[in-house]
C-alpha cells in the first residue's frame, strides 16, 4: 500500500495479532514474493487504490486465502465481493479491519487443526486428519518434544528465540516476560490451562489426568478438588470427576480416601439414564483393586468376577465382528498413535495400575507381590453374594480349555477390559500360590491385548511384567529376566525421563540378580529403583518400602544381619502406618525377622515372630494353606535349631498335610516339607526315613518345576549328606558331584552355594582320609567365599573350621589352631557371646591343644 498516516497505526495493530507481516510498496516485488510461498497461507491487504492492479495476479492462487481491502476514502467499489469470493470485505476504520483479521485467522486455525485428542475409551478418532502421513508427523513431534532437554539453558534459549521472533508484538512480549517470571516446571500444566479458555470438563480431566500419571499427584489432586467445587455440570460429569480424583489418591496410597469418591462416583452412575455400563464396570474394578491393595482379596475377587460378567455381558456377541477385517489395516496404522496418545489421554478403561511388588521367601529366598493400602470401609454391597470361589477355578478351566470364550465371539473393542479381568484372576491365584492357574490367565491376556494392540503397548508391558513376576516364584529366572527387559523396554519409550513402572521392574531385576548372588550389582539396582521412587513419592510412602527391603535382602546375603534388620524394621514400620494390622505383607516381615534372627543363633525371639505371623495367617487367611504351610515350615526349622524334634516334626507333617490338600496333583512348593521331615528323622539317627522322604523331596521339584536347578541341587545334596552319615561314601559323593556339575553348567554365577557344594565333596573326602584332595576342595570353597564376602561371613568361618580340621587331622598342628583362631575372629563379629557356635570352635581348639601336646610327649618320651 502507498505510504500514507494510516500505514504506521495498521503496522502496530497488526503485530499484536500476528506475528509475522511483510510490507510491501511495490507491486511487481509483492506478486513476486506471493507466488513464491507454497506451504503458507496468506492474508492480503490492501489499499482500495491498488486492489484493482493486482486481484487478476492473486486471486487464484491457493496460498491466498483471505483478501482485506482497507478503503479510508470510503470509495464505491463493492462490486468486487460479488466477483471475487477471497475478499472478505472493505473497511473504513482501522479498529474493524483488525477485528475482522482476527476473526478469520482464528476460524483459520479451527480448520487447520491437524489432530485432536484420541478417547481411548472409544477407540475412534475425534480428529486425525483422515491421512496417515499427518499421524507419522505427530508421532515424530511427539518423538521430538520427548528428547528435548528440558534445563535452565533450554529455557532461556526457548525465551531469546521468542523475543527475537515477537520483537515488534508488544503483547507477545508481555506473555513472554510474565512466563519467564513465573513459570516453574512443577506446574507446568496448570500454567499452561490458567492460560487456556477451555470449557470443555472431558478436556479439562485429561489435563488432571496428565498431571496424574507424569507423577504430579498433589497437582493433579489440587485440579480435580478445584474442578469438583467449582463445577455446575450434569451428574454424569462430576461423576468422572470423582472418579478421577479416587484414581489420583489410589496412586498416593490414601484408599480410604479413594474408596469414597469411588463410592460417590457410582451413586452417581447408576441413576444416570442410559445406564453407562462401562463406566460403572470401571468404578466397581477400582473398587476391587482398593480391595486388593488392603489384602482382603476375597472381597476383591468378588469385585472381580461382577465386573468380569458386565464387561463378557456388554462386549459378547453371536455374530463375529465383520467390520475387524475391513478396519483392521486402519486400526494397525491407529496404534501407533495410540501408544502415543496414551500419556495424554482419559483412560477410563484402564482398568489397573502397576504396583510394586513385595518380596517373600521359602527358605527366605521365594517371592511373592503384595499391593499396600490403608484400611478402608467397605459399605457397597452386592447382592452376588452366592459367587464361590469355585466360579474363579470354573473360569481357569474355560480359558484353557477354550482358548477366552473363543475370541471370534467377543468384540474386538473388549479386548481390553476383558484382558483386565483375566489379569486380576492372575493377581488373585498368585496370591493363593496358584502360580501356574495365574499363568495361564496372564498369557491368555497378553494374546487378546496382543491380538487388540498389534504393536508395543503400555498394557502389553505391564501384562509382560506380571508373567515375569511368576516366572521367578517358580525360580524360572532366566526367562523371568527376559520378560522384565521386555516391559522395560516399553515403559523406557513411554516414560524418558523416569517412571514409578521403571522402579517397579528395576526391583524385580535387582532381586534376580540378587538371587545370581551379585550383591554389588544388585544393591546398585535396588538403589536405582529407590531414587526413582523418591523422586516421585513422599518419603515413608509405602511403595518405596519395597525397594527397602530389597536392600535389606542384600544385607542379610552378605551377612550383614544386624544391616538387614535394620532396613527391615523401616519397612515394618511404613507398613503399619498403611496395612490393617493382619496384612499379609506385615505377615511376611514378620516371617523374615525371623529368619534372619535364626540366622544369628536368636533362636527364641526368631520363635516369636514366626508365631506371630502364623496367628495373623490363622485369623485373616485361613484358607491360604500354603502361605500358612511355609510358617510351619519357618517354625518347624526354629525348634529343629532348639532340638525340640518332635515339636519339629509335628509342625512339619502339618504343613505336609496342608500342602497335599492344597495341591492335589502336587506342587514343588511340597518338596519343603518333605526335606524338613527328613531332618528331623535325620537328627534322630533314623537315615533310611530320611533318605526316603530326601528322595521324595527331589523327585518332586524334578517333576513339577525341571528347570529349578537351584531346589534340583540343594535337594541333592541333602541326599548326599544323609549317604554321607551312613557311611555310603561313595554314593554321597556321587550326588555332591552331580550337584557341582548342573550348578557349574546353570547356576555358574551363583558362587556362595558352588562353595558350599565344595565343602560337601571335601567333607566326604575327609572322611575317606583323602586329606590332600580335601584341601584342595575346601581351599576352592574358601577362596570363592572370600570373593563373595569381602567383608567377612560366618560361612567362611565353617569352611576355615574344615580347613583346619584336616590340618588336624594331618597331626599340622599349628596349621590347625591358625585356621580355627581365624573362623573364632569371624564368628566373635557375627554372634553374641556365649553362643553355642563360638563355644564349639574354642571347644575344638581346646581338643587341637590337647592333641599337640600329647604329640609333644610322645616324641619326647
Amino acid at each position: 500500500m502507498y505510504s500514507n498516516d494510516h500505514v504506521e497505526q495498521i503496522k502496530e495493530q497488526l503485530c499484536q495479532i500476528n506475528d509475522y507481516v511483510v510490507y510491501h510498496i511495490e507491486l511487481e516485488s509483492c506478486i513476486n514474493i506471493i507466488q513464491s510461498i507454497h506451504n503458507e497461507k496468506i492474508f492480503f491487504i490492501s489499499s482500495i487504490y491498488d486492489i484493482s492492479q493486482i486481484l487478476p495476479h492473486i486471486t487464484t492462487l491457493s496460498q491466498i486465502d483471505s483478501i482485506f481491502i482497507f478503503n479510508w476514502k470510503k470509495v464505491d467499489n463493492k462490486h468486487l465481493i460479488l466477483q471475487h469470493s477471497k475478499i472478505i470485505g472493505y473497511y473504513d476504520e482501522i479498529n474493524l479491519l483488525c477485528v475482522s483479521i482476527k476473526e478469520q485467522i482464528d476460524f483459520l486455525n479451527q480448520n487447520l487443526q491437524t489432530f485432536n485428542f484420541f478417547d481411548q475409551n472409544e477407540y475412534l478418532t475425534k480428529d486425525l486428519s483422515k491421512e496417515t502421513a499427518d499421524l507419522l508427523w505427530f508421532q515424530l513431534y511427539h518423538d521430538i518434544l520427548f528428547n528435548l532437554t528440558y534445563d535452565e539453558q533450554a529455557k532461556k534459549e526457548m525465551i531469546d528465540a521468542c523475543r527475537y521472533y515477537y520483537q515488534d508484538n508488544a503483547k507477545e512480549l508481555e506473555v513472554i516476560e510474565k512466563f519467564e517470571k513465573e513459570y516453574r516446571s512443577k506446574e507446568a500444566l496448570q500454567w499452561y490451562y490458567s492460560r487456556r479458555q477451555i470449557e470443555d470438563l472431558s478436556i479439562r480431566i485429561l489435563f488432571g489426568r496428565l498431571m496424574c500419571d507424569m507423577g504430579q499427584w498433589n497437582q493433579s489432586q489440587h485440579f480435580f478438588q478445584q474442578l469438583l467445587n467449582n463445577s455446575n455440570s450434569y451428574s454424569e460429569d462430576i461423576a468422572k470427576v470423582e472418579y478421577s480424583l479416587g484414581e489420583v489418591l489410589q496412586w498416593k496410597g490414601e484408599w480410604s480416601e479413594a474408596r469414597k469418591y469411588y463410592d460417590c462416583a457410582y451413586d452417581r452412575m447408576i441413576t444416570v439414564k442410559p445406564t453407562q455400563t462401562k463406566d460403572i464396570a470401571n468404578v466397581l474394578y477400582k473398587i476391587g483393586e482398593i480391595l486388593y491393595q488392603e489384602g482382603k482379596y476375597e472381597e476383591a475377587r468378588v469385585y472381580y468376577e461382577r465386573v468380569f460378567a458386565m464387561t463378557k455381558e456388554n462386549y459378547s456377541s453371536v455374530e463375529i465382528d465383520r467390520s475387524y477385517s475391513s478396519n483392521q489395516k486402519r486400526r494397525n496404522v491407529l496404534n501407533r498413535v495410540r501408544a502415543s496418545f496414551r500419556l495424554v489421554s482419559s483412560n477410563s478403561n484402564r482398568l489397573f495400575q502397576s504396583y510394586s511388588s513385595w518380596l517373600r521367601t521359602r527358605d527366605f529366598r521365594q517371592i511373592s507381590h503384595w499391593f499396600h493400602s490403608k484400611q478402608a470401609a467397605n459399605r457397597m454391597e452386592f447382592n452376588d453374594e452366592h459367587l464361590d470361589k469355585t466360579q474363579l477355578e470354573e473360569i481357569c478351566r474355560n480359558v484353557q480349555e477354550t482358548g477366552w470364550l473363543q475370541l471370534s465371539k467377543t468384540h474386538i473393542d473388549g479386548y481390553v477390559p476383558i484382558a483386565m479381568c483375566l489379569l486380576s484372576f492372575g493377581k488373585i491365584l498368585s496370591q493363593q500360590d496358584k502360580y501356574d492357574e495365574a499363568l495361564i490367565f496372564y498369557k491368555q491376556a497378553l494374546t487378546m491385548l496382543e491380538k487388540y494392540y498389534q504393536c508395543v503397548h503400555i498394557d502389553i508391558a505391564i501384562i509382560f511384567s506380571y508373567i515375569g513376576q511368576i516366572l521367578i516364584y517358580q525360580t524360572n529366572f532366566t526367562e523371568a529376566l527376559d520378560f522384565f527387559q521386555r516391559a522395560m523396554s516399553i515403559y523406557e519409550t513411554y516414560y524418558p525421563n523416569g517412571h514409578v513402572y521403571i522402579a517397579s521392574i528395576l526391583n524385580y531385576i535387582g532381586y534376580i540378580i540378587y538371587r545370581e548372588g551379585k550383591h554389588d550389582e544388585a544393591l546398585k539396582i535396588y538403589e536405582r529403583a529407590l531414587a526413582t521412587q523418591q523422586k516421585y513419592y513422599p518419603s515413608g510412602h509405602v511403595d518405596i518400602a519395597n525397594h527397602l527391603c530389597g536392600i535389606g535382602h542384600v544385607h542379610y546375603g552378605r551377612g550383614k544381619y544386624n544391616e538387614a534388620l535394620i532396613f527391615y524394621e523401616i519397612v515394618l514400620e511404613i507398613q503399619q502406618k498403611y496395612f490393617f494390622s493382619g496384612h499379609d505383607a506385615i505377615i511376611v516381615i514378620l516371617n523374615n525377622f525371623g529368619y534372619v534372627l535364626k540366622e544369628q543363633g536368636k533362636y527364641d525371639i526368631a520363635l516369636d515372630f514366626h508365631r506371630q505371623a502364623l496367628a495373623l495367617q490363622e485369623k485373616y487367611y485361613p484358607s491360604y494353606y500354603a502361605t500358612i504351610a511355609n510358617t510351619l515350615n519357618y517354625i518347624s526349622n526354629v525348634l529343629l535349631c532348639l532340638s525340640k524334634y518332635d515339636q519339629a516334626l509335628c509342625y512339619c507333617r502339618r504343613a505336609l498335610k496342608m500342602q497335599e490338600s492344597y495341591y492335589p496333583s502336587g506342587n514343588a512348593s511340597i518338596a519343603s516339607s518333605l526335606n524338613n521331615i527328613a531332618i528331623m528323622f535325620y537328627m534322630q539317627g533314623k537315615y533310611n526315613e530320611a533318605l526316603d522322604f530326601n528322595r521324595r523331596a527331589l523327585a518332586t521339584v524334578e517333576k513339577h518345576t525341571p528347570s529349578d536347578y537351584f531346589s534340583i541341587v540343594f535337594y541333592m545334596n541333602e541326599i548326599g549328606i544323609t549317604l554321607y552319615s551312613q557311611n555310603k561314601c561313595d554314593e554321597a559323593l556321587d550326588y555332591h558331584r552331580r550337584a557341582l556339575e548342573i550348578q557349574e553348567k546353570y547356576c555358574s554365577s551363583n558362587q556362595r552355594d558352588i562353595a558350599n557344594n565344595l565343602n560337601y565333596i571335601g567333607n566326604v573326602l575327609i572322611k575317606q582320609k583323602k586329606y590332600d584332595e580335601t584341601l584342595k576342595f575346601y581351599q576352592r570353597a574358601l577362596e570363592m567365599q572370600e570373593n563373595y564376602y569381602p567383608n567377612g561371613h560366618v560361612d567362611i568361618a565353617v569352611t576355615l573350621i574344615s580347613i583346619g580340621t584336616t590340618f588336624h587331622q594331618q597331626m599340622n598342628f599349628d596349621k590347625a589352631i591358625e585356621y580355627h583362631e581365624k573362623a573364632l575372629a569371624i564368628q566373635d563379629k557375627y554372634y553374641p557371646s556365649g553362643s553355642v557356635f563360638i563355644a564349639s570352635t574354642i571347644n575344638r581348639i581346646g581338643h587341637i591343644l590337647y592333641d599337640g601336646k600329647k604329640h609333644t610327649n610322645q616324641v619326647y618320651f
